[in-house]
C-alpha cells in the first residue's frame, strides 16, 4: 500500500524542475499539502461543552425522528387515501412553486421518500408504485 507521505516526497519541486509523477496536483511544498489538510473542526472550548452538545445532538436527532415519521405518515395517509399514488410524491417534491419550503427540507423529504419507497408497494395495485 502506498503511503501519502511516499507521494508527496516523490512529487516534490527541485529547483524549478518538475517530476514526472501521476499524483502531482499542485506546485506546494509536503509541509504546505500537510498544512492544507488540517482542516479537522476546532476543539470545544471546554469539557463541558461536549457533553452539553452530545446530548442536545441527542435530542435534536430525536426530534427529526419525529418530525420524519410524520412526514412519512403524511406521504402514506394521501396514497391509501388514494388522493394520489406513489410516484405522484416525488413528482411533487421537485415540482411546485419554489417557496413553499425552506432549504434542506426538499432534499429531506427525497431523503425519506428514497428510504421508504419500497413499503408504498403494498398499498398498490399489482405492487407497482404507479396504478
Amino acid at each position: 500500500m502506498i503511503k501519502l507521505r511516499d507521494i508527496l516526497e516523490e512529487a516534490t519541486v527541485s529547483m524549478g524542475q518538475v517530476h514526472s509523477n501521476p499524483y502531482v496536483t499542485s506546485f506546494k511544498s509536503l509541509k504546505q499539502i500537510e498544512e492544507d489538510m488540517d482542516y479537522f473542526p476546532a476543539k470545544f472550548s471546554n469539557p463541558e461543552a461536549k457533553s452539553h452538545m452530545d446530548n442536545d445532538v441527542k435530542q435534536m436527532s430525536k426530534i427529526l425522528g419525529k418530525a420524519s415519521q410524520q412526514v412519512i405518515k403524511v406521504m402514506m395517509d394521501g396514497v391509501k387515501g388514494g388522493r394520489y399514488d406513489a410516484l405522484d410524491i416525488v413528482r411533487g417534491i421537485e415540482t411546485g412553486p419554489w417557496d413553499r419550503t425552506h432549504d434542506g427540507e426538499k432534499p429531506f423529504m427525497k431523503m425519506l421518500w428514497r428510504k421508504v419507497r419500497k413499503g408504498f408497494r403494498r398499498y398498490m395495485p399489482k405492487g407497482k408504485l404507479r396504478k
